[in-house]
């Protein structure tokens, strides 16, 4: 009987920790940028600045 499978389980076991490590890393820096862009604040301006959006472009 010929083996299909190329990755003997000593190889997958050493691998293991590493890749669960990754992913472990990939979900914290995903999860840290998501939350970034849903907590960020729209800019507050004085009145009569120059940066101060028309009234058209607030009401849609």
């Amino acid at each position: 009987m010929l083996k299909s499978n190329k990755v003997s389980r000593r190889s997958f076991l050493k691998g293991l920790p590493l890749g669960l490590l990754g992913v472990s890393a990939i979900g914290l820096f995903s999860g840290k940028m998501i939350s970034s862009a849903a907590n960020r604040k729209a800019p507050k301006f004085k009145k009569g600045s120059i940066f101060t959006p028309r009234d058209s472009d607030i009401r849609g």
